[in-house]
């Protein structure tokens, strides 16, 4: 502010008559120790209230709206007369048993939350006149200590407490390998659906069913689960090698047909498949699910996507659809009238600050986090500023430079799907960075010479979409070039132009190393070594000897030419 950040320019220049070389945060840690305990009303006094009550509701509404909030349904409210039906979904839970923090500091998620927010879309849907399902896209269980230490059981635990009705097999279902993937299918009172997987001979995989009818106050509501075409490179490709993941369309039409002979009055697909909207047109979706409702010719009334942990609230070739984000932070609405008319589809976010907690689910995710809460929640590190996931952000770089240090590299690697949460600022605790990096990939250093490091990085440059961050290289890019073409210079970080006859090492995950994201590059290879060096735990010991607090890399690894 002193220096007219913020708004106050009128500030600038101004004289200093105080100055102390101490840390906002260092004081307010000193005010917190000399308080021991914290009381609101030594802070504020509620001296205002808003007049009439009844706009109260609405003032809160505005009061909390931001971009992560959503807009109004698409479509008209179904008509009062005649049977509705009411769908909730969710998709891409990732084993969020607790709320977490979006980029503004603002509680989101939380499975008691959810639990609330689903309970009362259910309570809205009086019978006999309306009648509910809960669906779920997909990924239920794999992102966070709590889940992955039990393998997806306090997922299901929770789900199946909650009674949902069917879900989607998502692609990092498979992370554990098939032998405990069928256990939790065993154990879920709910079927998880994939119908378009099938084994290498193209056969139906038999314990994978592909639909279910669900029988609801008289209602049949026929449900047909498709997992995504990308699952070979979205999960370690050995272990879904003998499965294969075909075109969803004509599998769709095909039992949305079945389902109807059946005895289905309704029919909905659980798609563990997604898009991306433009916020400002909610018809402006593109993506893996929209293609198949384009090519959907058999009647489907709506659809619940996942996997891209966007929002979707839309209606294309008549069938709508909804996607609600992830890791339970919202939830979606689908209303199809059962006699004919206009379905409704809408995202309602999952906050805690405007729902209250499910005691009883509020009591089993205490129970369940009380099993990791001592190991996870050791402080690391501090963290100067909060890094992102995205390709503009930062946290990617620094886990290559992670990765680089650890295993000796020339050159490091990291995909962007691995990154799978934002590192918060400040202190950060081993369950942080668990929930960055879940997966417990191993490091692999692999040696080979320029000419194929070249090659190998212009596969990468030649991507639509470049979701990959490097470490000790920086590689000039013209994006105007044929694909195979597009890189002008490469430069080592200690200033060295690539050599094509030298030998370098270049350290990634062993998930990157056997193909996964379609990186295959251990045929090229002079040597491949695995480090046993597991990958988040590398994340720690290099944030441990960062000098504090840790500050993310700036410059430039993959830059456009003439930048």
């Amino acid at each position: 502010r002193q220096t007219g950040g913020g708004g106050f320019a009128m500030l600038r220049g101004a004289p200093v008559v105080y100055e102390h070389q101490e840390e906002i945060r260092d004081l307010l840690i000193a005010e917190v120790r000399r308080r021991g305990v914290l009381q609101p009303a030594d802070f504020s006094v509620q001296n205002w209230r808003l007049e009439p009550a009844a706009a109260r509701a609405a003032a809160y509404a505005a009061m909390h709206a931001s971009a992560f909030d959503t807009p109004g349904a698409v479509g008209a409210a179904a008509p009062a007369q005649g049977r509705r039906l009411r769908i909730i979904a969710s998709n891409d839970f990732h084993g969020a048993l607790e709320a977490r923090a979006d980029g503004n500091g603002v509680l989101r998620g939380g499975a008691p939350y959810f639990a609330t927010a689903i309970r009362r879309a259910r309570e809205e849907c009086v019978p006999p006149a309306c009648v509910s399902v809960w669906l779920d896209g997909g990924d239920e269980f794999q992102g966070t200590p709590v889940s992955n230490l039990g393998f997806g059981r306090p997922v299901v635990e929770v789900f199946s407490r909650l009674g949902l009705n069917a879900a989607a097999l998502g692609n990092h279902e498979f992370d554990w390998g098939l032998d405990t993937l069928r256990a939790r299918m065993r154990e879920a009172p709910y079927p998880i659906l994939g119908a378009n997987v099938r084994d290498a001979t193209g056969a139906d995989v038999a314990w994978i069913p592909n639909d279910t009818i669900l029988d609801v106050q008289g209602v049949r509501i026929g449900v047909v689960g498709i997992s995504t075409v990308e699952t070979p490179s979205a999960t370690r490709p050995t272990i879904v090698a003998g499965l294969r993941f075909v075109d969803p369309v004509p599998v769709v039409n095909a039992h949305a047909k079945a389902l109807r002979a059946r005895g289905a009055q309704a029919v909905v697909v659980v798609a563990h498949a997604g898009a991306f909207c433009d916020r400002a047109n909610a018809d402006s979706c593109k993506g893996e699910i929209v293609r198949l409702a384009q090519g959907i010719t058999e009647r489907v009334d709506a659809i619940v996507s996942g996997h891209t942990h966007s929002r979707v609230a839309t209606v294309v070739n008549g069938i709508p659809i909804v996607q609600a984000y992830s890791s339970g932070s919202a939830i979606g609405v689908i209303d199809v009238p059962l006699g004919g008319g206009t379905p409704s589809v809408t995202v309602r976010n999952v906050r805690p600050d405007s729902l209250p907690a499910d005691s009883a689910i509020a009591a089993l995710t205490t129970a369940l986090l009380s099993t990791t809460a001592a190991h996870f929640r050791e402080p690391v590190a501090v963290v100067a500023e909060r890094m992102e996931t995205g390709t503009r952000g930062t946290l990617g770089n620094l886990i290559a430079d992670a990765q680089r240090w650890a295993g000796g590299g020339d050159v490091a690697i990291m995909n962007r799907g691995g990154l799978r949460a934002a590192l918060p600022a400040g202190t950060v605790t081993r369950g942080s960075l668990f929930e960055v990096q879940p997966f417990g990939n191993a490091l692999v250093r692999i040696s080979l010479r320029g000419a194929e490091l070249r090659s190998w990085l212009e596969r990468l440059a030649s991507r639509d979409d470049v979701n990959f961050f490097l470490s000790g290289v920086r590689v000039v890019v013209d994006s105007t070039k044929p694909a195979g073409h597009r890189i002008v210079k490469v430069t080592l970080s200690d200033g060295r132009v690539l050599d094509e006859r030298r030998v370098y090492r270049l350290v990634m995950s062993d998930f990157l190393a056997v193909g996964g994201d379609g990186l295959n590059l251990t045929e090229r290879a002079i040597a491949v070594e695995e480090l046993k060096l597991v990958d988040v735990d590398v994340l720690e010991r290099y944030l441990g000897s960062r000098p504090s607090p840790v500050r993310a890399p700036t410059d430039a690894r993959l830059v456009p030419l003439g930048k």
